[in-house]
Protein backbone atom coordinates (compact mmCIF):
# COMPACT_ATOMS: atom_id res chain seq x y z
CA UNK A 1 0.00 0.00 0.00
CA UNK A 2 0.77 3.55 -1.08
CA UNK A 3 0.62 5.08 2.40
CA UNK A 4 0.04 2.24 5.47
CA UNK A 5 2.10 -0.81 6.30
CA UNK A 6 0.73 -3.98 7.48
CA UNK A 7 1.18 -6.58 10.21
CA UNK A 8 -0.59 -9.56 10.36
CA UNK A 9 -0.70 -11.67 13.70
CA UNK A 10 -2.78 -14.88 13.85
CA UNK A 11 -5.46 -16.04 16.35
CA UNK A 12 -5.66 -19.39 17.33
CA UNK A 13 -8.16 -21.86 18.99
CA UNK A 14 -7.63 -24.34 21.54
CA UNK A 15 -6.14 -26.75 19.40
CA UNK A 16 -3.89 -24.24 17.78
CA UNK A 17 -5.91 -24.05 14.78
CA UNK A 18 -5.74 -20.70 12.62
CA UNK A 19 -9.28 -19.04 13.92
CA UNK A 20 -8.55 -15.51 12.69
CA UNK A 21 -5.65 -12.80 11.78
CA UNK A 22 -5.64 -9.23 13.89
CA UNK A 23 -4.72 -6.80 11.36
CA UNK A 24 -2.23 -3.80 12.41
CA UNK A 25 -1.92 -0.78 10.38
CA UNK A 26 1.29 1.83 10.43
CA UNK A 27 2.48 4.59 9.05
CA UNK A 28 5.45 7.09 10.01
CA UNK A 29 4.28 9.08 13.04
CA UNK A 30 5.65 9.96 15.86
CA UNK A 31 3.31 9.53 19.16
CA UNK A 32 3.34 10.90 23.14
CA UNK A 33 5.61 8.17 24.25
CA UNK A 34 8.24 8.54 21.35
CA UNK A 35 7.48 5.66 19.43
CA UNK A 36 8.01 6.91 15.55
CA UNK A 37 5.41 3.56 14.15
CA UNK A 38 2.36 3.33 16.48
CA UNK A 39 -0.63 0.93 15.56
CA UNK A 40 -2.93 3.08 13.60
CA UNK A 41 -6.97 2.20 14.17
CA UNK A 42 -9.16 1.45 11.21
CA UNK A 43 -10.19 5.26 9.83
CA UNK A 44 -11.67 6.22 6.54
CA UNK A 45 -7.50 6.66 5.49
CA UNK A 46 -7.28 3.18 6.24
CA UNK A 47 -10.20 1.79 4.70
CA UNK A 48 -9.20 4.12 1.79
CA UNK A 49 -5.53 2.74 1.20
CA UNK A 50 -6.60 -0.93 1.51
CA UNK A 51 -9.34 -0.58 -0.85
CA UNK A 52 -7.13 0.93 -3.12
CA UNK A 53 -5.18 -2.23 -3.29
CA UNK A 54 -7.99 -4.74 -3.65
CA UNK A 55 -10.01 -4.41 -0.79
CA UNK A 56 -10.20 -5.95 2.32
CA UNK A 57 -11.09 -9.28 1.39
CA UNK A 58 -8.30 -9.82 -0.92
CA UNK A 59 -6.41 -9.05 2.42
CA UNK A 60 -7.64 -11.19 4.74
CA UNK A 61 -8.53 -14.52 2.66
CA UNK A 62 -11.38 -16.88 4.61
CA UNK A 63 -10.80 -16.34 7.85
CA UNK A 64 -12.27 -13.56 10.49
CA UNK A 65 -10.42 -10.25 10.47
CA UNK A 66 -9.85 -8.33 13.79
CA UNK A 67 -9.80 -4.77 13.25
CA UNK A 68 -8.64 -2.17 15.57
CA UNK A 69 -11.40 0.01 15.67
CA UNK A 70 -11.66 3.76 16.90
CA UNK A 71 -15.87 3.57 17.28
CA UNK A 72 -16.25 7.13 18.03
CA UNK A 73 -14.94 8.25 14.62
CA UNK A 74 -17.17 5.18 12.69
CA UNK A 75 -19.14 6.38 9.87
CA UNK A 76 -21.90 4.24 8.17
CA UNK A 77 -20.39 4.65 4.84
CA UNK A 78 -17.25 2.70 5.62
CA UNK A 79 -19.00 -0.30 6.69
CA UNK A 80 -19.72 -0.97 2.92
CA UNK A 81 -15.62 -1.64 2.86
CA UNK A 82 -15.49 -4.16 5.66
CA UNK A 83 -16.10 -7.54 5.43
CA UNK A 84 -19.21 -9.16 7.32
CA UNK A 85 -17.06 -11.76 8.93
CA UNK A 86 -15.21 -8.81 10.48
CA UNK A 87 -14.31 -8.34 14.56
CA UNK A 88 -14.01 -4.88 15.99
CA UNK A 89 -11.60 -4.73 18.96
CA UNK A 90 -12.59 -1.79 21.08
CA UNK A 91 -10.09 -0.62 23.36
CA UNK A 92 -11.29 -0.83 27.00
CA UNK A 93 -11.00 3.11 27.31
CA UNK A 94 -13.62 3.40 24.84
CA UNK A 95 -16.16 0.79 26.16
CA UNK A 96 -16.81 3.75 28.85
CA UNK A 97 -17.96 6.44 26.66
CA UNK A 98 -21.11 6.74 26.17
CA UNK A 99 -20.98 7.82 22.65
CA UNK A 100 -19.24 4.88 21.27
CA UNK A 101 -22.54 2.38 22.65
CA UNK A 102 -24.55 3.68 19.39
CA UNK A 103 -22.11 2.97 17.32
CA UNK A 104 -21.43 -0.25 18.65
CA UNK A 105 -25.13 -1.25 19.04
CA UNK A 106 -24.99 -0.20 15.21
CA UNK A 107 -22.00 -2.49 14.26
CA UNK A 108 -23.86 -5.06 16.58
CA UNK A 109 -27.14 -5.36 14.68
CA UNK A 110 -25.63 -5.24 11.46
CA UNK A 111 -24.09 -8.38 12.19
CA UNK A 112 -19.91 -7.04 13.03
CA UNK A 113 -18.50 -9.06 16.19
CA UNK A 114 -17.50 -6.88 18.82
CA UNK A 115 -14.09 -7.49 21.07
CA UNK A 116 -13.52 -5.37 23.51
CA UNK A 117 -10.17 -5.33 25.94
CA UNK A 118 -10.33 -6.16 30.03
CA UNK A 119 -7.76 -4.83 32.02
CA UNK A 120 -8.27 -5.42 35.91
CA UNK A 121 -8.79 -1.85 37.11
CA UNK A 122 -11.71 0.21 39.87
CA UNK A 123 -13.94 0.24 36.94
CA UNK A 124 -14.43 -3.50 36.59
CA UNK A 125 -17.06 -4.95 33.84
CA UNK A 126 -18.58 -2.71 31.96
CA UNK A 127 -21.80 -2.23 29.67
CA UNK A 128 -20.25 -3.16 26.83
CA UNK A 129 -18.30 -5.96 28.39
CA UNK A 130 -21.57 -8.21 28.31
CA UNK A 131 -22.48 -7.36 25.05
CA UNK A 132 -19.45 -8.12 23.21
CA UNK A 133 -18.87 -11.08 21.38
CA UNK A 134 -15.12 -11.44 22.67
CA UNK A 135 -13.08 -10.42 25.94
CA UNK A 136 -9.46 -10.14 25.79
CA UNK A 137 -7.71 -10.25 28.61
CA UNK A 138 -3.59 -9.88 29.11
CA UNK A 139 -2.15 -13.37 30.51
CA UNK A 140 -0.29 -10.95 32.37
CA UNK A 141 -2.68 -9.62 34.56
CA UNK A 142 -4.94 -12.43 34.69
CA UNK A 143 -5.45 -14.04 37.79
CA UNK A 144 -7.06 -17.99 38.09
CA UNK A 145 -9.27 -16.62 40.77
CA UNK A 146 -11.38 -14.58 38.51
CA UNK A 147 -12.11 -17.09 36.18
CA UNK A 148 -15.64 -18.20 37.20
CA UNK A 149 -16.17 -14.26 37.44
CA UNK A 150 -15.29 -14.27 33.71
CA UNK A 151 -17.39 -17.54 32.09
CA UNK A 152 -20.42 -15.55 33.29
CA UNK A 153 -20.00 -13.56 30.43
CA UNK A 154 -21.57 -14.72 27.15
CA UNK A 155 -18.09 -13.62 25.40
CA UNK A 156 -15.99 -15.86 23.88
CA UNK A 157 -12.50 -14.60 26.25
CA UNK A 158 -9.29 -14.30 24.32
CA UNK A 159 -6.33 -14.60 26.17
CA UNK A 160 -3.56 -12.24 24.56
CA UNK A 161 0.40 -12.25 24.77
CA UNK A 162 0.32 -15.75 25.97
CA UNK A 163 4.20 -16.35 25.71
CA UNK A 164 5.29 -20.17 25.78
CA UNK A 165 3.11 -23.73 25.35
CA UNK A 166 3.15 -23.95 29.56
CA UNK A 167 1.17 -20.26 28.94
CA UNK A 168 -1.53 -21.59 26.44
CA UNK A 169 -1.91 -24.88 28.03
CA UNK A 170 -2.88 -23.18 31.50
CA UNK A 171 -5.31 -20.65 29.85
CA UNK A 172 -6.93 -23.71 27.54
CA UNK A 173 -7.35 -25.48 30.73
CA UNK A 174 -8.76 -22.89 32.40
CA UNK A 175 -11.41 -22.46 29.57
CA UNK A 176 -10.26 -19.22 27.47
CA UNK A 177 -11.43 -20.10 23.83
CA UNK A 178 -8.77 -17.99 22.14
CA UNK A 179 -5.18 -17.66 22.31
CA UNK A 180 -2.55 -14.19 20.75
CA UNK A 181 0.85 -14.38 21.29
CA UNK A 182 4.26 -15.91 20.01
CA UNK A 183 3.97 -19.22 22.00
CA UNK A 184 3.09 -21.08 18.69
CA UNK A 185 6.59 -19.53 17.54
CA UNK A 186 8.69 -21.22 20.02
CA UNK A 187 9.86 -25.00 20.70
CA UNK A 188 8.55 -26.73 24.06
CA UNK A 189 12.04 -28.20 24.01
CA UNK A 190 10.09 -31.60 24.62
CA UNK A 191 9.88 -35.00 23.30
CA UNK A 192 11.73 -36.38 20.42
CA UNK A 193 12.16 -35.21 16.63
CA UNK A 194 8.68 -35.23 15.21
CA UNK A 195 10.09 -35.91 11.35
CA UNK A 196 7.91 -38.59 8.99
CA UNK A 197 9.00 -40.36 6.13
CA UNK A 198 8.46 -38.09 3.50
CA UNK A 199 10.31 -35.04 5.16
CA UNK A 200 13.53 -37.42 5.19
CA UNK A 201 13.25 -38.05 1.62
CA UNK A 202 13.08 -34.32 1.27
CA UNK A 203 16.17 -33.60 3.85
CA UNK A 204 17.95 -36.29 1.88
CA UNK A 205 16.19 -34.57 -1.91
CA UNK A 206 17.83 -31.13 -0.26
CA UNK A 207 21.63 -32.90 0.41
CA UNK A 208 21.73 -34.08 -3.01
CA UNK A 209 20.76 -31.09 -4.89
CA UNK A 210 23.26 -28.74 -2.38
CA UNK A 211 26.13 -31.62 -3.44
CA UNK A 212 25.14 -31.02 -6.88
CA UNK A 213 24.37 -34.77 -7.79
CA UNK A 214 23.58 -36.40 -11.16
CA UNK A 215 20.23 -35.80 -12.64
CA UNK A 216 19.83 -39.23 -12.56
CA UNK A 217 20.51 -39.90 -8.71
CA UNK A 218 17.52 -37.02 -8.05
CA UNK A 219 15.14 -38.40 -10.50
CA UNK A 220 15.24 -41.96 -8.84
CA UNK A 221 14.38 -40.08 -5.98
CA UNK A 222 11.54 -38.73 -7.46
CA UNK A 223 10.60 -41.92 -8.71
CA UNK A 224 10.66 -43.38 -5.50
CA UNK A 225 7.52 -40.91 -3.86
CA UNK A 226 4.82 -40.52 -6.01
CA UNK A 227 3.32 -37.66 -4.05
CA UNK A 228 6.37 -35.59 -4.85
CA UNK A 229 6.73 -36.80 -8.56
CA UNK A 230 2.73 -35.58 -8.78
CA UNK A 231 3.43 -32.52 -7.06
CA UNK A 232 6.48 -31.51 -9.46
CA UNK A 233 4.56 -32.50 -12.30
CA UNK A 234 1.41 -30.78 -11.32
CA UNK A 235 3.34 -27.75 -10.30
CA UNK A 236 5.05 -27.67 -14.09
CA UNK A 237 1.75 -28.58 -16.14
CA UNK A 238 -0.13 -25.53 -14.12
CA UNK A 239 -1.32 -21.87 -15.45
CA UNK A 240 1.26 -20.08 -12.83
CA UNK A 241 4.46 -21.79 -15.23
CA UNK A 242 2.71 -20.85 -18.10
CA UNK A 243 5.67 -23.47 -19.88
CA UNK A 244 3.53 -24.02 -23.23
CA UNK A 245 3.96 -27.21 -23.57
CA UNK A 246 3.33 -30.14 -21.54
CA UNK A 247 5.74 -31.03 -19.34
CA UNK A 248 5.35 -35.06 -19.07
CA UNK A 249 8.72 -36.11 -17.27
CA UNK A 250 10.70 -35.56 -14.01
CA UNK A 251 13.76 -35.26 -15.73
CA UNK A 252 12.11 -32.29 -18.12
CA UNK A 253 10.86 -30.71 -14.86
CA UNK A 254 14.21 -30.45 -13.36
CA UNK A 255 15.68 -29.40 -16.19
CA UNK A 256 13.47 -26.44 -16.43
CA UNK A 257 13.41 -25.43 -12.73
CA UNK A 258 17.25 -26.10 -12.59
CA UNK A 259 18.78 -27.26 -9.05
CA UNK A 260 18.52 -23.83 -6.94
CA UNK A 261 14.73 -23.36 -7.81
CA UNK A 262 14.17 -27.23 -6.30
CA UNK A 263 16.19 -26.41 -3.50
CA UNK A 264 13.67 -23.45 -2.47
CA UNK A 265 10.58 -25.71 -3.63
CA UNK A 266 11.95 -29.13 -1.64
CA UNK A 267 12.29 -26.55 1.58
CA UNK A 268 9.12 -25.55 1.04
CA UNK A 269 7.98 -28.98 0.94
CA UNK A 270 9.32 -29.56 4.20
CA UNK A 271 6.95 -27.34 5.71
CA UNK A 272 3.68 -27.86 4.03
CA UNK A 273 3.28 -31.60 3.16
CA UNK A 274 1.20 -33.83 5.02
CA UNK A 275 -0.40 -30.39 6.37
CA UNK A 276 -3.22 -27.58 5.62
CA UNK A 277 -1.63 -24.45 5.07
CA UNK A 278 -4.34 -22.81 5.25
CA UNK A 279 -4.96 -23.53 9.06
CA UNK A 280 -1.33 -23.90 10.19
CA UNK A 281 -0.86 -20.52 11.43
CA UNK A 282 3.17 -21.59 11.52
CA UNK A 283 3.50 -22.47 7.78
CA UNK A 284 1.99 -18.47 6.82
CA UNK A 285 4.39 -17.05 9.63
CA UNK A 286 7.25 -19.22 7.99
CA UNK A 287 6.28 -18.04 4.61
CA UNK A 288 6.10 -14.62 5.59
CA UNK A 289 9.54 -14.28 7.42
CA UNK A 290 11.07 -15.83 4.26
CA UNK A 291 9.39 -13.77 1.55
CA UNK A 292 9.88 -10.20 3.70
CA UNK A 293 13.87 -11.60 4.26
CA UNK A 294 13.97 -12.17 0.17
CA UNK A 295 12.58 -8.81 -0.14
CA UNK A 296 14.95 -7.23 1.76
CA UNK A 297 18.11 -9.08 -0.15
CA UNK A 298 17.70 -8.19 -2.97
CA UNK A 299 17.84 -4.89 -2.05
CA UNK A 300 20.93 -5.58 -0.52
CA UNK A 301 23.04 -7.98 -2.57
CA UNK A 302 22.85 -10.26 -5.61
CA UNK A 303 20.01 -12.71 -6.70
CA UNK A 304 21.37 -15.95 -4.66
CA UNK A 305 21.82 -13.50 -1.03
CA UNK A 306 18.11 -13.43 -1.64
CA UNK A 307 17.80 -17.16 -2.47
CA UNK A 308 19.25 -17.85 0.70
CA UNK A 309 17.23 -15.33 2.51
CA UNK A 310 14.29 -17.17 1.84
CA UNK A 311 15.70 -20.83 2.79
CA UNK A 312 17.07 -19.06 5.66
CA UNK A 313 13.73 -17.18 7.32
CA UNK A 314 11.89 -21.20 6.20
CA UNK A 315 14.24 -23.39 8.24
CA UNK A 316 14.84 -20.57 10.93
CA UNK A 317 11.31 -22.37 12.08
CA UNK A 318 12.27 -25.63 11.76
CA UNK A 319 13.49 -26.31 15.23
CA UNK A 320 10.09 -25.43 15.95
CA UNK A 321 7.85 -27.37 13.25
CA UNK A 322 10.09 -30.49 14.42
CA UNK A 323 11.05 -30.11 17.60
CA UNK A 324 14.92 -30.00 17.11
CA UNK A 325 17.04 -27.50 18.25
CA UNK A 326 19.02 -25.39 15.34
CA UNK A 327 22.25 -27.39 15.48
CA UNK A 328 20.00 -30.36 15.01
CA UNK A 329 18.41 -28.80 11.85
CA UNK A 330 22.20 -28.13 10.55
CA UNK A 331 23.60 -31.46 11.24
CA UNK A 332 20.36 -33.13 9.03
CA UNK A 333 21.01 -30.76 6.44
CA UNK A 334 23.65 -29.81 4.30
CA UNK A 335 23.97 -25.79 4.18
CA UNK A 336 25.35 -23.47 2.85
CA UNK A 337 28.23 -21.82 6.12
CA UNK A 338 26.12 -18.50 5.64
CA UNK A 339 22.82 -20.41 6.14
CA UNK A 340 24.13 -21.93 9.06
CA UNK A 341 26.05 -19.19 10.58
CA UNK A 342 22.67 -17.01 10.76
CA UNK A 343 20.55 -20.03 11.74
CA UNK A 344 22.97 -20.63 14.87
CA UNK A 345 24.41 -17.73 15.40
CA UNK A 346 22.86 -14.72 13.67
CA UNK A 347 26.04 -13.99 12.19
CA UNK A 348 26.44 -12.55 8.97
CA UNK A 349 24.23 -10.53 6.49
CA UNK A 350 21.47 -13.08 6.99
CA UNK A 351 22.18 -13.06 10.61
CA UNK A 352 21.05 -9.69 10.51
CA UNK A 353 17.91 -10.20 7.79
CA UNK A 354 16.72 -12.56 10.13
CA UNK A 355 17.10 -10.33 13.11
CA UNK A 356 15.21 -7.86 11.34
CA UNK A 357 12.64 -10.79 10.75
CA UNK A 358 12.19 -11.62 13.94
CA UNK A 359 12.32 -7.92 15.53
CA UNK A 360 8.92 -7.50 13.02
CA UNK A 361 7.46 -10.83 14.23
CA UNK A 362 7.21 -9.22 17.73
CA UNK A 363 6.46 -5.58 15.88
CA UNK A 364 9.59 -4.34 17.45
CA UNK A 365 9.93 -1.57 15.08
CA UNK A 366 11.35 1.03 16.77
CA UNK A 367 14.66 -0.93 17.31
CA UNK A 368 15.76 -1.90 14.14
CA UNK A 369 18.44 1.19 13.51
CA UNK A 370 21.16 -1.45 14.79
CA UNK A 371 20.57 -3.59 11.55
CA UNK A 372 19.10 -1.30 8.92
CA UNK A 373 22.25 1.10 9.52
CA UNK A 374 24.89 -1.89 9.12
CA UNK A 375 22.52 -3.28 5.76
CA UNK A 376 21.85 0.53 4.48
CA UNK A 377 17.97 -0.25 4.92
CA UNK A 378 15.59 1.19 6.46
CA UNK A 379 12.64 0.70 8.86
CA UNK A 380 10.26 1.83 6.36
CA UNK A 381 12.25 -1.05 3.56
CA UNK A 382 11.09 -3.48 6.65
CA UNK A 383 7.58 -2.60 6.92
CA UNK A 384 7.33 -2.15 3.39
CA UNK A 385 8.49 -5.95 2.69
CA UNK A 386 6.66 -7.14 5.50
CA UNK A 387 3.81 -5.63 4.22
CA UNK A 388 3.95 -7.07 0.30
CA UNK A 389 4.82 -10.62 2.28
CA UNK A 390 1.46 -10.65 3.71
CA UNK A 391 -0.37 -9.08 0.69
CA UNK A 392 1.17 -12.30 -0.97
CA UNK A 393 -0.86 -14.40 1.33
CA UNK A 394 -2.75 -15.91 -1.46
CA UNK A 395 0.56 -18.11 -2.68
CA UNK A 396 -1.15 -20.72 0.25
CA UNK A 397 -4.16 -21.63 -1.97
CA UNK A 398 -0.51 -23.35 -3.41
CA UNK A 399 2.26 -22.91 -1.39
CA UNK A 400 4.36 -24.38 -3.91
CA UNK A 401 4.23 -21.25 -5.98
CA UNK A 402 6.51 -19.52 -4.33
CA UNK A 403 8.65 -17.23 -6.41
CA UNK A 404 10.91 -19.24 -8.84
CA UNK A 405 13.35 -17.72 -11.34
CA UNK A 406 12.42 -19.97 -14.88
Amino acid sequence: MSTYYIHKEPVLDKRRSLFGNEFSFRKCASSGNGTKWPAMSVDEDVVGAVSSEGGFESLIGNKPAFLNLDAAAMKGDMLAFLPRDSVFQVPERDASNKEVLPNIAMLKKQGYRISVDYTPSERGILPLHKIADFVRISSASFSASQTAFFKKLPAKLIAASVEDGENFDRFRDLGFDLFQGPFFMKSSGNGSPSISSTQRVLMQLYNDLRANQDVGVIERIFKNEPKLAYGLLQLMNSAFFGVGRKVASIGDAIALLGYENLEKWVVLLLFTVDRDAQSHPLIEKALTRARLMESLALRTGPKTLAERAFITGMLSFMNVFFNMKSDEVTEKLSLVQEIEDALTRKEGVLGMLLALAEKADRQEYDSMEEETGALKLSTEDVLWAETNAVMDWRVLDNPLKVRLSV
